[in-house]
């Protein structure tokens, strides 16, 4: 790692420590034993067999260039998939998708129902038709490429955050299953048959009522590749908020998404953990060990950032270290390809 990127790294944890967080990674001890993680060889995974483990990604705010080089640096390993963000207002991501194919690294990409002046695209004008242009053209990109990317549309539609959630469109939930349908079937007649699909609720639904269940939104297993779960344990850095383990984060809801489509892959789509509250070491390191234990689950994506808390995997040096070494587990897997070429549980295509 370039002694500049560290420093910088360091002052980022420094600052999320004096928002009154513990102190823990501070000492000199610690801070020798982070220069000795990061002095670690990178971890590049070459198996395209994606029969076995269990599959990192990553997302951060910043240019994907810079995402791939930084978190190699920092946390000694190559990621199989980095994730962004993006708008039906904003073009198909081509050469971003191209770039990380080229390196190995399978494109998540999170396509959200805003429209080209950051309005609302309510789920009814989807299925209306009425975006179909904006849908066939990231179609024809897609079937352009000719290369496999994952796809997540309206994520958290079962939270009340988003102007696509079940509460903000009448509180119909097959309403969510035929706008999801329609842009599957547009891709389809467009020849884009590569795309991964990812279908992904919350890991709790807000509010918790029977109309706002995941499970009446389901599209169909005809139409989903993957079932993505969201989930972070905020601590107590929000008002509403209390430390949860990983286990109750994710157990319930994992169950779920196996009662919903039993033979489908499931990708925890974005998951953190606060440094606010309780012992993220530990939370990190009991990750590890806890994902190899829930049935079907096959990729995560670190939510990488500082954003309503300390999410990032750097925020302390002791929480650093967990992560560097708990991604060096043997079952944790770095290659885009591989995971990409999953298409049913524990099967590749």
């Amino acid at each position: 790692m370039r002694p500049d990127r560290l420093l910088r790294r360091r002052l980022l944890a420094a600052s999320v420590l004096g928002m009154g967080l513990p102190a823990c990674g501070s000492s000199p001890k610690n801070a020798s034993a982070l220069d000795d993680a990061l002095a670690l060889p990178v971890l590049v995974d070459r198996d395209e067999d994606g029969g076995r483990g269990i599959f990192f990604g990553i997302f951060r705010e910043n240019a994907l260039p810079d995402v791939l080089v930084d978190a190699q640096a920092d946390l000694r390993r190559q990621p199989a998939a980095a994730m962004w963000f993006t708008r039906f207002g904003a073009a198909f991501p081509e050469s971003q998708i191209r770039f990380l194919a080229q390196r190995g690294v399978a494109a998540q990409v999170t396509w959200e129902p805003w429209g080209f002046d950051n309005s609302p695209v309510p789920l009814a004008e989807i299925v209306a038709g009425k975006w179909d242009a904006t849908i066939d053209a990231w179609a024809q990109g897609a079937a352009r490429i000719d290369h496999p990317f994952m796809l997540r549309v309206g994520h958290e539609f079962n939270g009340d955050w988003y102007p696509w959630c079940l509460v903000k469109n009448g509180r119909q939930p097959q309403l969510f299953a035929q706008a999801h349908r329609h842009i599957v079937e547009r891709f389809r007649a467009a020849g884009a048959n590569k795309v991964r699909w990812v279908w992904c609720f919350n890991n709790d639904s807000t509010p918790a009522e029977s109309w706002n269940d995941p499970r009446a939104a389901y599209p169909g297993d005809a139409y989903v590749d993957w079932i993505g779960i969201d989930g972070y344990n905020f601590g107590t850095s929000q008002s509403w908020s209390h430390w949860t383990p990983f286990s109750q984060v994710f157990g319930r809801a994992v169950g779920m998404a196996r009662e919903i489509a039993p033979s489908k892959p499931i990708v925890l789509s974005e998951l953190g953990c606060s440094e606010t509250g309780g012992d993220k070491v530990a939370w990190i390191e009991r990750m590890f060990s806890d994902i190899e234990t829930l049935p079907n689950v096959r990729a995560f994506t670190w939510f990488d950032i500082v954003k309503e808390t300390s999410w990032a995997l750097t925020s302390s040096n002791d929480s650093w270290i967990a992560a560097i070494h708990g991604l060096r587990r043997a079952s944790i897997r770095g290659n885009g390809n591989a995971l990409l070429s999953i298409t049913t549980t524990g099967k590749p295509a």
